[in-house]
């Protein structure tokens, strides 16, 4: 038993934890920092974050989480793999997605994006987004920005629902 342990925490161990979390409201991200995963917010989509701090082995609080400094050069903003990453949420974040929208960026956004007259210069991930993929994780990537879906993650089961939200 004590070898399978020693095997198992090897194992965790040795797995590469996501750069970025974003659960699937938008509203909350987890961007890993040298001190631990650091939370956009420590307060609500507590289940979410108390997760995401368990898998990486960390005991801190939701709130505790929150208060670490943020890794990039601004809150919301930091470079992933030399790719600018936008997170925007709570009052006013659809409107200040038209001036974080810019080429090469990638913009979370916790809410519905406004209508658009055409295509946006950035990749957008709003609520419409997350609302078919769930929650993503985002890696640095030799291309770029590399995301996995919790959707591609569970794959297709009679206890998963569809993106309209019917059983599947």
């Amino acid at each position: 038993g004590l070898l399978a342990g020693v095997v198992a925490l090897g194992l965790w161990v040795a797995v590469p934890r996501p750069a970025l979390l974003v659960a699937d409201t938008g509203t909350l991200v987890g961007v890993l920092g040298p001190g631990g995963r650091v939370l956009s917010k420590g307060t609500g989509e507590g289940f979410v974050a108390r997760s995401w701090l368990e898998g990486d082995g960390d005991l801190a609080l939701p709130a505790a989480a929150a208060a670490r400094p943020w890794p990039g050069p601004a809150p919301g903003r930091l470079g992933l793999g030399g790719a600018a990453v936008v997170h925007l949420a709570g009052r006013g974040a659809r409107d200040r997605l038209e001036e974080a929208c810019r080429a090469g960026v990638t913009v979370i956004l916790g809410a519905l994006a406004p209508a658009s007259a055409g295509p946006r210069p950035c990749r957008l991930i709003d609520r419409a987004t997350l609302a078919g993929t769930g929650a993503l994780a985002l890696a640095p990537g030799p291309a770029g920005i590399t995301i996995t879906t919790a959707a591609g993650r569970a794959g297709r089961r009679p206890w998963t629902a569809a993106p309209s939200g019917r059983a599947q």
